[in-house]
């Protein structure tokens, strides 16, 4: 498998652009992971900076990601297993994870754009955004209990928040696969719109926050999210 992986970061009007175009549905193999989190760091020093309205993460191809690579997922586990005699998790564990988390935290709105397949650790990038926007034919899925694991990258804890335990639960427990209108059902997607139409929304969403609100304040997501869904309907 090759280890080129593209994930760009550009910024237009304001607002960057995250696309991630690496082989194979963007499965996260070990240097999609390494690539991935050279990015964050990258993200993270335009923050600084100000000046930025909104970010908007979306797959180059076909689909949001195909999850990680089982064989890379099964090695890691393995190196990062917990230690009960120390008490700690492993720091290489707590330092990726911490590329996942910290997107709720940003200064502003990180919008994840999904279409087709958005898998396991693909989904965990998308859970941790404050918004997701599903296109008709996306399929979501917490797979890893499949393999006998949980999802590690913040993914219980934000399915939990954004769909209700019992939905959290049947999602990450059973590992299904679920089309995006029943995501948008059970609250995982934020907007359910037709094909090719998620940029676009995600583009207005971005500027109608700027626009109505001004700073953005990451623990009212939901109340921009709720004025943003109200002002389409007028």
């Amino acid at each position: 498998m090759s280890d080129i992986i593209n994930i760009s970061l550009n910024e237009e009007n304001g607002i960057l652009h995250l696309v991630m175009d690496a082989p194979n549905n963007n499965m996260m193999t070990t240097a999609f992971l390494n690539t991935f989190e050279a990015i964050m760091v990258k993200v993270a020093e335009r923050a600084e900076k100000g000046g930025i309205k909104g970010m908007i993460i979306y797959g180059g191809g076909r689909h949001f990601s195909s999850g990680a690579d089982v064989g890379a997922l099964a090695e890691r586990s393995e190196k990062e297993a917990y230690d009960d005699t120390s008490d700690e998790l492993p720091a290489s564990h707590i330092l990726q994870k911490s590329h996942f988390t910290f997107l709720r935290g940003l200064p502003f709105p990180v919008v994840s754009v999904v279409t087709g397949f958005c898998i396991g650790s693909g989904s965990e990038i998308a859970v941790n955004s404050h918004y997701r926007i599903l296109e008709k034919g996306a399929r979501i899925g917490q797979p890893e209990s499949t393999f006998g694991i949980l999802p590690a990258l913040g993914g219980v804890a934000r399915n939990i928040e954004i769909c209700g335990m019992k939905n959290a639960y049947e999602l990450v427990m059973t590992g299904d696969m679920i089309p995006a209108d029943q995501a948008y059902e059970i609250g995982y997607a934020d907007v359910f719109v037709g094909k090719k139409q998620g940029l676009p929304e995600a583009l207005s969403l971005i500027e109608y926050i700027s626009d109505n609100f001004g700073t953005f304040e990451p623990e009212k997501y939901r109340e921009y999210i709720k004025q943003y869904k109200q002002s389409r309907l007028v």
